[in-house]
């Protein structure tokens, strides 16, 4: 009888031959383990030398590699006990030629497309029963496993489609449109109105704090017949601030800011008269992105920032109004009139007796002096944020002024005092309104100021971590994140673990027209190319980066910039 390999890569890695499971222990070799997952998610259990080599080492010369893959392959030997475990035969490598493989991918792509093709939907949802949450789960961050995943995640994500399991679709993406009416729908025809109502405001709430977008029309004329089916009474002012909300979104989103704003003002108007903080947060916000489109948004914030301070203290407001704040410092137009426009704010929220107030104040201060270089202001001024959030409540603000101060410490050598408030920022974060916003923030930040290449890969693995396992998180919020992550794989030698953090950063920086991530991208390009060698291309894009750092008025990092430009033609 044929000896048999059984590979779990469903799930965690796991090998048993002839019945006897392979201790995890014996994979002396990282790389040994990984040449036996290539292989056994590949067609026919195998693939050509120059493939493992490219994926597994692709940063190496070919010689380099080669003496890895070699050395990779001797060890996956004698974990798995046989010499012809994995046969070297010309260009190819095989895995277990000399008998039975049996891989639990292969038999889920195959009952998984026959489920599909049968259109049967109890077929379809016994096939996605068997799946056992993700390819490789412990090697996710990988980047050879992110194609092979995404191909088995979109047969998953078929099979729960054809099978109408809308729940569990959800648990995959919070955001995804169709399952949420479908489980509206489903709720309504059981006559359970009530959850079909709470269904779309956790939608709403959800693209709203994750992507900043509002449900589509066809998602809110549901929500509306649902208002309207059968009502003992009418809707509350909270559903009713909701419709406007998410209309205004809408209306937003095509451009057609007079109605945008007018449903805004009644959303405020609605909030204002129920108390119902986090409408009226929404309502601001909305307010503010209209007053951004046309050009008038400092005039609204500081009408909005200085009617907020005069009330009782709202926790959903600050919120809102920090989101904005960052909107504002970090858009297109840069940071120019910052500073003038935070004293204002400043005095409005003295002369109101507002401690949180002046937290935002002090924030934006203090973040300006960071962004223009100005570091020991911007330590100071951000302290002053700090103990006047605490003074406030504030936890949101607390957390992200301990973050920017944490930067600028960084930015001036303090890495212990930098991690220090990081220490103290991350619990906060957790614990505030808006943890999908915060969080990752604090992880950037954590990279940067690890001091060490072994440092900053570690923060980065623990941050990868928390990304797996997290609900949602704002993709604005990350980008800082993933350019620390991308520039900091580059600098230890791994411009292929940095790529998966650049391209998520590129595709969220199109969420501005310009800006500072605009040019913080063409400076982690230059690292990525000074990590693989190419000098000349390196200090081209070094100096592309400087003179966009320079039109936005951000001195330390044009500085940084044309210094590495410069080691780079140095003889």
């Amino acid at each position: 009888m044929p000896s048999t390999c059984q590979v779990r890569v469903l799930g965690r890695f796991a090998v048993t031959v002839d019945g006897r499971p392979v201790p995890g222990d014996v994979w002396r070799n990282r790389r040994a383990a990984d040449v036996v997952k290539l292989l056994a998610v590949a067609p026919d259990h195998r693939l050509h030398r120059e493939q493992v080599m490219d994926r597994l080492w692709p940063d190496l010369p070919a010689d380099a590699a080669g003496a890895n893959l070699r050395k990779a392959v001797y060890y996956a030997r004698r974990a798995l006990g046989r010499a012809d475990a994995v046969r070297c035969e010309g260009r190819l490598l095989t895995l277990w030629p000399g008998g039975v493989v049996d891989v639990d991918l292969d038999r889920f792509e195959r009952a998984a497309d026959a489920a599909l093709a049968s259109g049967d939907p109890d077929r379809c949802a016994l096939v996605a029963a068997e799946y056992r949450g993700g390819l490789l789960v412990d090697d996710r961050y990988e980047g050879w496993v992110s194609e092979p995943h995404e191909k088995v995640e979109g047969r998953y994500v078929a099979l729960l489609r054809a099978a109408g399991d809308w729940e569990r679709l959800l648990e995959l993406d919070e955001t995804d449109e169709q399952a949420h009416r479908a489980v509206m729908r489903r709720h309504l025809a059981a006559g359970r109105r009530g959850e079909a109502l709470r269904q779309f405001d956790r939608l709403r709430r959800t693209l709203r704090e994750r992507i900043g977008v509002g449900p589509d029309a066809e998602t809110v004329a549901l929500y509306e017949s649902a208002l309207s089916q059968d009502a003992a009474e009418p809707p509350s002012p909270a559903q009713r601030a909701a419709v406007a909300l998410a209309n205004g979104l809408v209306a937003f989103g095509r451009r057609r800011l007079a109605e945008a704003e007018r449903l805004a003002r009644q959303a405020r108007v609605l909030a204002l008269d129920a108390d119902l903080g986090h409408e009226l947060g929404e309502a601001s916000t909305l307010l503010a992105l209209v007053a951004h489109a046309r050009g008038t948004w400092h005039r609204l914030f500081r009408e909005e920032f200085a009617d907020a301070v005069r009330q009782p203290p709202r926790p959903e407001v600050y919120d809102a109004h920090l989101c904005l704040q960052e909107f504002y410092l970090y858009g297109a137009e840069g940071h120019d009139g910052a500073e003038s426009f935070g004293r204002d704010l400043l005095a409005i929220a003295s002369r109101a007796g507002s401690a949180g107030g002046r937290a935002l104040a002090h924030l934006l201060l203090g973040e300006f002096a960071l962004l223009s270089g100005r570091l020991d202001d911007a330590v100071d001024t951000l302290g002053e944020s700090l103990a006047e959030a605490g003074r406030a409540g504030c936890v949101s603000a607390q957390s992200l002024a301990l973050e920017r101060r944490a930067e600028a410490e960084t930015r001036r050598g303090d890495r212990a005092a930098a991690r220090a408030d990081l220490d103290r920022a991350l619990p906060l974060a957790r614990s505030s309104r808006i943890p999908s916003h915060l969080v990752i923030r604090v992880h950037g930040v954590r990279v940067l100021a690890a001091g060490t290449i072994g440092g900053a890969l570690g923060a980065i693995r623990e941050a990868e971590r928390w990304l797996t396992e997290a609900p949602h998180v704002c993709d604005p919020c990350s980008i800082g994140f993933r350019i620390a992550a991308a520039t900091a794989c580059a600098n230890a030698g791994s411009p292929s673990r940095a790529g998966p953090h650049l391209a998520e950063a590129e595709r969220i920086s199109g969420l501005w027209q310009g800006g500072p991530w605009t040019a913080a991208l063409w400076e982690v390009r230059a690292e990525l190319r000074r990590a693989q060698g190419h000098r000349t291309q390196a200090s081209a894009l070094f100096l592309e980066a400087a003179e966009r750092f320079a039109a936005m008025r951000r001195p330390l990092e044009e500085r940084r910039c044309r210094d590495a430009a410069a080691s780079l033609t140095d003889p």
